[in-house]
């Protein structure tokens, strides 16, 4: 599916009854072009014909944290208490919605579910996410309410010092809510989860899905722990050392503790295990192999949604039958790629990979 299909999909998800002049003016096209556009949809098995019925490719569901990131980058070594000069960064963020687009950029049909207010903020973001043909028709949008926002300072090697979230709104995530969406988590072909979500929300979901492949980014150490119960449930668990220390109780004081931890993780029920050492790479671990992989030299632009690209990596190169060495190997290739452009998902990271698009 080209992008432009991606996006009339979307369009027609929000408005089925839109009409062929309505499509190509909101795209900016020739109403033949739309025409086109929407025969190639119907002869791939997209649409049903003549009304725009939606006929559902298969797809993949990521419920997790969508917000603006202001990311401030430093000109010199950072001074505590005081005014620094610098340069600001405004992008689409959000744990759930950077790994959503970095599936989507690599060619899967992938639906976001979330919290998005009524603010400008919330309105850039359904309108970048129409733009890249990310589904995020099923979220929770609320009037009168702010979307979150992540404030990060980056350090003079470009990695974050300080970050600070306004995520408040996620609070409003409801049981309520998420059971309306039984059917669209019980179709998915995984499901992802990022502990921006409510502890509750998580239990949910993983106690009701758990046949479906569960994905879980830990996120942050102050929000490791909303994971604690569900980790038996969990296909893919993926932290950084804090994270995998807060969650299980155990000290990493060197790294033969990786595999000691990585057993906790396997006797609770985690299947696959990865945890991320910065500079020094990955550690991986399942009851069949288990291993370090070494980061790839690259330039350092942003830290930020590195280990975003890296998650969607793994979940895409899983997808396709690979191992779980494959995958890591995969994902560090995705987030080496993301480490070295100044948004939080490399616009091109598809080309950067060259691999074609599987819809």
């Amino acid at each position: 599916m080209t992008k432009r299909e991606q996006e009339i999909l979307v369009i027609l998800k929000e408005n089925p009854l839109i009409s062929q002049q309505e499509l190509a003016d909101l795209l900016e096209i020739k109403r033949s072009s739309v025409g086109v556009h929407l025969s190639n949809l119907i002869n791939k098995g997209y649409l049903k014909g003549k009304g725009y019925i939606i006929n559902e490719a298969p797809y993949l569901v990521v419920l997790g944290g969508a917000n603006i990131d202001i990311v401030g980058f430093t000109d010199a070594p950072l001074i505590l208490k005081d005014s620094n000069q610098g340069t600001l960064k405004i992008s689409m963020g959000g744990v759930g919605r950077n790994i959503a687009e970095n599936l989507v950029r690599l060619g899967l049909n992938t639906k976001l579910i979330s919290v998005i207010g009524d603010d400008t903020n919330g309105h850039q973001l359904k309108s970048h996410s129409q733009q890249i043909g990310l589904d995020i028709l099923d979220s929770l949008f609320l009037k009168n309410q702010p979307t979150s926002v992540h404030l990060a300072i980056m350090d003079e090697h470009n990695d974050m010092a300080l970050g600070l979230s306004a995520m408040n709104i996620y609070n409003q995530f409801s049981l309520a809510f998420i059971k309306k969406k039984h059917e669209i988590l019980q179709k998915a072909k995984c499901i992802v989860l990022d502990t921006n979500m409510p502890k509750i929300i998580l239990d949910e979901v993983a106690t009701n899905y758990h046949s479906q492949k569960l994905f879980l980014d830990a996120v942050a150490g102050s929000k490791a722990l909303r994971a604690k119960d569900i980790l038996q449930f969990l296909y893919v668990l993926k932290v950084n050392r804090l994270e995998a220390e807060i969650l299980s109780g155990l000290r990493i004081k060197k790294n033969t503790d990786l595999l000691k931890l990585a057993n906790y993780f396997h006797k609770v029920g985690v299947k696959n295990v990865c945890i991320t050492l910065g500079g020094e790479g990955v550690y991986y671990s399942n009851h069949k192999i288990k291993g370090y992989i070494q980061p790839k030299k690259t330039s350092v632009i942003n830290t930020n949604g590195a280990g975003d690209a890296f998650m969607a990596g793994i979940i895409f190169s899983d997808l396709q039958n690979k191992s779980l060495k494959e995958s890591v190997t995969f994902g560090m290739t995705c987030a080496a790629i993301t480490l070295s452009h100044e948004d939080n998902v490399h616009p091109d990271l598809q080309q950067k990979l060259n691999i074609q698009t599987k819809n």
